[in-house]
């Protein structure tokens, strides 16, 4: 019914949203890190119409980042791994762009919807991470951050920001890397809609909203 990971491993976007507070069951993360194969909800949205907006604000902006001199790097580009030694936990990821130039180098995220806090994490934490990851070109850099949006907004984030995440991220990642009974199960509506965890791996899980609630 599911294949376990030879070790934890957790997507950068599930670890922004949960840091984030967007998402508070700590145990759809921790199963996510721990089982690779596992039967899913099917995902009936149409993403279409989005990912072509997405590819065409990532487009626009790397080419901007070019004509500012900087060399850019694209998402797979930009894979990257973390191994956290104390819980054995990986995190990966990949940044959407990331721009290097000879005394500056940022970490770019875009993004085509509404504004969330999550995204702000999106960011910090490949941040906070590339330098200590498997991507040997970016050990000795510094990076800033910046989240570019469709309507034209645009966030900056320091170096300082970025350290005060990867102070707090062992706390998180030992969660991840420790037994499951400890890990939170919190099921809502609101989240398990959107989780791809089936009701045979999670009997907690919650189907239909509650009576008289409104689609928000």
């Amino acid at each position: 019914m599911a294949e376990p990971r030879d070790g934890p491993y957790v997507w950068l976007t599930w670890l922004a949203q949960w840091m984030s507070g967007q998402n508070t069951c700590e145990w759809a993360v921790w199963f996510k890190a721990h089982w690779l194969d596992y039967e899913r909800v099917e995902d009936e949205t149409d993403w279409a119409a989005y990912r072509a907006r997405h590819t065409k604000l990532l487009r626009e902006t790397h080419r901007a980042l070019n004509a500012e001199g900087y060399r850019v790097k694209r998402e797979n580009q930009n894979r990257f791994t973390y191994r956290h030694e104390r819980s054995d936990v990986v995190v990966g990821g990949k940044p959407d762009l990331v721009a290097l130039g000879e005394h500056d180098n940022i970490v770019l995220d875009t993004k085509t919807g509404r504004a969330h806090d999550w995204h702000e994490f999106q960011v910090l934490i490949p941040m906070a991470l590339l330098p200590q990851s498997n991507l040997e070109e970016h050990r000795e850099r510094r990076f800033r951050g910046r989240l570019v949006y469709e309507d034209g907004a645009v966030r900056d984030f320091d170096q300082r920001q970025a350290d005060d995440i990867l102070e707090q991220l062992p706390y998180f990642l030992e969660v991840l890397g420790g037994p499951e009974e400890a890990a939170m199960r919190v099921p809502s509506w609101q989240e398990c809609r959107y989780c791809p965890i089936s009701k045979t791996h999670c009997p907690d899980r919650i189907e239909s909203p509650p009576a008289g609630e409104w689609e928000q």
